[in-house]
């Protein structure tokens, strides 16, 4: 009788045995190859731990997305792939002037004094008004006088005052030429306010006669018209 041959073929068990070692032994490499590739940087910190503290991390899973409604979708501002050009300036047109709605009859700067005497002028309005505006220059009086004071912190002397002279004046009168009835009369000192700047207006047309008189002044006097 001769010898028999053990062999896995031969004995079932043996069969079973060596499967279930293969088995073990490749879900072991499948495990170890799978970890390898899980691996976690050293430190055991992924790559987006500097965005959130481990109290503030987001719990993205099972939370629905809202929109509160506050920003409306727009497209983006284009960027601009050139340089920009500097910005256009535009002068503001100029309004054309408008024109003197009066004709200048007189225009003229004048010494008046007693010896100079009175000047007269007579016009025919017929497009009124007739105004006639004059400025004023008294002869101006200086004069030192002693002044004291109950203040302890300003001390009593002579100081120095300038005020127009007394003998200063100036009137305008516009007179009905015909009659000699004034229809208009101002003026500068003794009657009259110290006011350099004082103006007549005749808003009626006629025949007028213009006086200009006084006496240590200089006056410039300018008499305009509706028309001539």
């Amino acid at each position: 009788m001769g010898k028999s041959i053990n062999t896995p073929s031969h004995n079932p068990c043996n069969v079973t045995r060596v499967h279930k070692s293969l088995f073990i032994i490749t879900v072991m490499l499948l495990l170890l190859a799978s970890a390898g590739c899980a691996e976690l940087p050293p430190g055991g910190e992924s790559g987006w731990s500097g965005l959130f503290s481990p109290s503030e991390t987001p719990e993205m899973s099972g939370t629905q997305e809202l929109d509160p409604g506050y920003l409306t979708p727009a497209t983006p501002y284009p960027t601009p792939t050139s340089s920009m050009a500097g910005p256009t300036l535009s002068q503001v047109p100029r309004a054309p002037p408008t024109p003197e709605p009066y004709v200048i009859i007189y225009n003229r700067t004048s010494q008046f004094n007693l010896t100079h005497g009175a000047e007269a002028f007579s016009f025919n309005l017929t497009s009124p008004p007739l105004i006639i505006g004059f400025e004023v220059e008294p002869r101006m009086i200086t004069r030192e006088k002693y002044a004291t004071s109950d203040y302890d912190n300003i001390k009593s002397g002579m100081v120095k005052q300038t005020y127009p002279s007394e003998t200063s004046w100036f009137k305008v009168t516009v007179r009905d030429r015909q009659s000699g009835r004034i229809v208009s009369e101002n003026g500068f000192g003794k009657l009259y306010s110290a006011d350099a700047h004082k103006q007549i207006f005749v808003g009626s047309p006629g025949d007028y006669l213009i006086e200009l008189v006084g006496d240590d002044v200089k006056v410039h006097v300018l008499m305009r018209a509706g028309g001539v």
